[in-house]
């Protein structure tokens, strides 16, 4: 067995292919959601990722599940291509911010992170079925502004949801090593050994170097509901208005 945090003690093996046929074959001819084409990525541009949980399960900021959440975001840091900057881990859902060549290595790296996370929690709950019922949303960040948004969103997740107070940092997300903040958080707000999960330092210029053109992020800011763009309903709609005139 490979050396591990001795405060992350779940161990997550990396596996080979998966075999033909294999996996839960689906219920119905209709799928839980649609599988739409995903936008186009270029190599240089970082994705927010957003993961989801099957509704009734316990939270992922507690207790076992917070420590298999961890272990698991430290042993996918950097895995088939991707790497993982920033995360957040919330009642119900993870958001991630990660780099990519290109799309197959964000599939492969977030099929590594989320197969065996999913066993790890039902494992942990006693329970079977499906952790993660859809398939995750993916952003693409094109523009420092962008970045910037997501950045925020992604570290300032936890005061979105009012868990976390506006004058601090959310020790459930890896805001304790983030560099750009405009004054550092006090030392009396981070613990002397945080638990954490391991994260890859960013190499694209939107995440290093762009989004510090417009400022560097107060720890009093809150997150926009959408980071990366207006959302499809509202394009829908302005459109609908636009023709209706």
């Amino acid at each position: 067995m490979r050396r591990k945090d001795p405060q992350l003690e779940f161990d997550f093996h990396q596996h080979g292919g998966k075999r033909k046929g294999a996996g839960r074959k689906p219920k119905s001819a209709e799928p839980g959601m649609p599988h739409r084409q995903r936008a186009m990525k270029k190599r240089g541009q970082p994705l927010l990722i957003t993961v989801r949980l099957a509704d009734g399960l316990p939270s992922l900021r507690r207790g076992g599940a917070l420590k298999v959440v961890l272990a698991a975001l430290s042993a996918s840091s950097v895995r088939h291509g991707m790497k993982i900057i920033h995360y957040s881990i919330q009642a119900n859902h993870l958001h991630l911010l990660v780099e990519a060549d290109d799309r197959e290595c964000v599939a492969r790296g977030m099929n590594a992170l989320l197969s065996p996370l999913a066993r790890a929690l039902n494992k942990l709950w006693a329970r079977r079925g499906k952790v993660f019922p859809e398939r995750y949303h993916d952003e693409v960040i094109s523009t420092p502004t962008q970045a910037r948004h997501a950045l925020r969103y992604v570290l300032q997740n936890g005061k979105k949801h009012g868990v976390v107070p506006r004058s601090t940092i959310d020790l459930c997300s890896s805001a304790p090593v983030f560099d750009g903040w405009k004054e550092q958080p006090s030392i009396a707000s981070i613990p002397a050994t945080p638990v954490m999960a391991t994260v890859a330092p960013a190499s694209t210029w939107l995440l290093t170097t762009g989004w510090r053109r417009h400022g560097l992020l107060d720890i009093h800011e809150l997150p926009h509901t959408k980071p990366a763009g207006r959302p499809r309903a509202n394009l829908a709609e302005s459109r609908s208005r636009a023709t209706s005139r």
